[in-house]
């Protein structure tokens, strides 16, 4: 973060990058063995922004650098097919300089924009639900390419996309068939100062300190000790946590999968802080917190999935509604704001659905209208995130 905090990026992306970087160096040499499960820290994640204006390909690129500067992981980048990252998956990879081979199917997958970076293919949303979970050996049958055996696959993946156009990729297969929940949506959470970056400060001596920190994480091996106090600060979390859900729909599973999600940030996190296995209560915390902030993202993008203008429409106004104090904005600031996204007939309209549905509450603020949410739309949109943080 120190390393980053001049760009434009915002923060909120450079963290979570971070958190790929570490991932993918420690590839498939770290685990969690609980039963017959093993967890592994491997993770997808998602930056999500309007294409140009936070900057979102920087922290994309700088992951990539640093993981390809500890080779001990191959790194898709790219344009390609879900058929070739198999194929390559499957083969070792050498580094001429060093003769260093890499071997089995650990990997990093990286693309500044995911729609580019992912050649359409109805099998791609499948495979990489699949291969999220690590296996010891992964077998493809294809026609033309015949059969091949990956090795260990334990996959990592950090890419960057607007809605309009992660949608293609996203579509309603991955919504609701697992790759979704499998994924951590970051958006902005800051605008940063323009910087022209003309008058630098020289960040070789920086660049060289992350590398370094970053061999000694490559040497991390085992597997990861919860402390009892870890244990107990998850447990007091989950387990209601996960019977809150019993009589509660939800069909894009990641309210299911997010206890994954938990134990993954927290052992990026005790990586990170300490350079160890042990997995600390405080670890755990910031998992949880780090976890539950995402909720509100993956809402508004399963809201704006609907290809409908009006489910588009709805989902701006009420994540412009979300994010403003007390959950209230004025008429004439949504429309300001958006005044390229929709007409004012189609913004009434949709307006008036939003109301009868009891989702949004009509009042007066000043000499305006105002919109504030409803109890029924903020528990329907984001009771996860308000409940299961009361329940830790």
């Amino acid at each position: 973060m120190e390393h980053t905090k001049s760009y434009e990026s915002p923060k909120s992306f450079w963290k979570w990058s971070a958190y790929v970087t570490i991932a993918s160096i420690l590839r498939d040499n770290c685990y969690k063995k609980q039963g017959d499960v093993f967890t592994y820290p491997n993770i997808y994640v998602l930056l999500i922004a309007d294409s140009a204006v936070h900057r979102k390909g920087n922290p994309v690129k700088l992951c990539e650098k640093l993981v390809t500067a500890i080779h001990n992981t191959k790194i898709i980048s790219g344009r390609a097919s879900i058929q070739a990252i198999l194929d390559e998956l499957s083969h070792g990879e050498t580094d001429k300089k060093t003769g260093k081979t890499i071997t089995g199917g650990s990997a990093l997958f990286s693309a500044s924009e995911l729609s580019a970076g992912i050649v359409g293919d109805p099998a791609a949303i499948q495979i990489l639900t699949d291969i999220y979970d690590y296996k010891d050996e992964y077998v493809s049958r294809l026609r033309g390419t015949g059969t091949f055996r990956i090795k260990n696959i334990c996959f990592s993946m950090l890419a960057a996309s607007n809605e309009d156009l992660l949608v293609d990729i996203y579509d309603t297969k991955a919504i609701f068939g697992g790759l979704l929940g499998r994924t951590f949506l970051i958006k902005p959470n800051e605008f940063r100062a323009g910087n022209s970056l003309f008058n630098f400060p020289d960040t070789t001596e920086s660049l060289a300190n992350l590398i370094t920190m970053l061999r000694s994480i490559e040497a991390l091996k085992g597997e990861f000790v919860f402390t009892t106090a870890a244990q107990t600060e998850y447990e007091s979390w989950y387990l209601p946590f996960r019977e809150s859900y019993r009589i509660k729909s939800d069909k894009s599973g990641v309210a299911g999968r997010i206890h994954i999600g938990v134990l993954k940030i927290a052992m990026l996190l005790a990586v990170n802080y300490q350079n160890t296995l042990i997995i600390d209560k405080e670890h755990i915390e910031e998992a949880i917190l780090e976890c539950l902030g995402l909720i509100p993202n993956y809402s508004s993008f399963i809201m704006s999935s609907g290809r409908s203008p009006d489910s588009a429409c709805g989902s701006i106004i009420i994540n412009h509604i979300y994010e403003n104090e007390q959950h209230r904005a004025a008429r004439k600031e949504i429309l300001f704001k958006h005044l390229n996204a929709f007409t004012i007939e189609q913004f009434d309209q949709v307006i008036d659905k939003l109301i009868q549905a009891g989702m949004i509450k009509e009042d007066m603020i000043g000499e305006g209208i105002a919109y504030s949410l409803t109890k029924k739309c903020l528990d329907t949109l984001f009771s996860q995130e308000k409940g299961s943080k009361a329940n830790g």
